[in-house]
């Protein structure tokens, strides 16, 4: 049985097809290069007095930021880091949402204490983190 001229070009161009996907995999995975590995997140920590801490999210710790607000009274917020989230596990303000906030871990994310001025955010280098005006 004869092969057909359509049958020939579908046979060219399957093998073509191939070919190209064979060529594109070599690329991306047959180089014997590896993409850098991911940098670990990090927690940034900041207030409107100042204060300016950076953590690997991977880290324990756990550390008290002190701040005076408008009044002249002293805020304090306590903030845990501790199996890959980060949580503000008690704080002096009035209305307690930083506290009441569940734990963060992912990027982009961030816990905001309005009274006393603290943002905490996750970000995969430290300069993404937004920048605090007082």
């Amino acid at each position: 049985m004869a092969l057909k001229p359509g049958d020939r070009l579908l046979i060219i161009c399957g093998l073509a097809a191939l070919i190209a996907g064979g060529a594109w995999f070599f690329i991306q995975h047959g180089t014997g290069t590896t993409e850098p590995a991911e940098q670990p997140l990090k927690v940034v920590c900041q207030s409107r007095d100042g204060f300016y801490r950076v953590d690997e999210l991977s880290s324990d710790v756990e550390y008290t930021v002190t701040t005076i607000d408008a009044n002249g009274e002293a805020g304090q917020n306590v903030v845990r880091i501790a199996d890959g989230t980060v949580d503000v596990i008690s704080a002096t303000c009035s209305n307690q949402i930083c506290v009441d906030h569940d734990p963060i871990a992912q990027a982009g994310e961030e816990i905001v204490c309005l009274p006393h001025g603290v943002v905490i955010d996750v970000v995969e280098d430290e300069t993404d983190a937004p920048a605090l005006i007082s």
